[in-house]
């Protein structure tokens, strides 16, 4: 898979780019994560981490990462969830609608493992993403106190993925 628009294409995270999206994570985002989990996901989701690469200079300039989660709802079924663990841009490439793009791209991937629903936690701070998110018709289902290592609380976002529409 590669998109390409406005020189930079997303396509699918490779092993060797684990260490540059680990760094676009720690100059992007306060969670930052052990380099195992980062191999986990792309171990088991390979579809589903993606990465936008500049084309002219090949230089990484954000990625997407979902995993695929199977939970009892309502005491009644299992239902799949598309789980968004993490998204970053570089802050000199945003504005330019890649973490969008990243997003999309991700769902679509995501919806490939057959999942039902789309799940999400974001800063009730992060308005830019909180906008995105609603933008794609993600609802906040719940806030989560102090979900944030330094305190802040969190947004649950849910989004059926029988209303995602590309």
């Amino acid at each position: 898979m590669r998109n390409l628009m406005n020189g930079i294409s997303i396509r699918r995270c490779t092993r060797d780019e684990l260490s540059t999206v680990m760094s676009i994570n720690e100059r992007t985002l306060p969670e930052n994560y052990p380099q195992f989990f980062y191999e986990s996901i792309i171990e088991r989701f390979p579809e589903s981490f993606l990465v936008a690469q500049d084309e002219y200079t090949k230089q990484l300039v954000g990625y997407v990462m979902f995993r695929v989660e199977r939970n009892l709802e309502s005491g009644l079924k299992f239902v799949k969830k598309g789980h968004l663990v993490s998204i970053a841009v570089l802050k000199e490439f945003q504005g330019k609608k890649i973490g969008e793009r990243l997003l999309i791209e991700g769902m679509k991937q995501a919806k490939n493992y057959g999942v039902d629903l789309y799940v999400l936690e974001v800063r009730i701070s992060n308005t830019g993403a909180i906008s995105l998110y609603k933008k794609l018709k993600f609802i906040i289902e719940k806030t989560i106190p102090e979900y944030y290592r330094d305190g802040e609380d969190a947004y649950y976002m849910v989004l059926k993925a029988s209303d995602f529409k590309t």
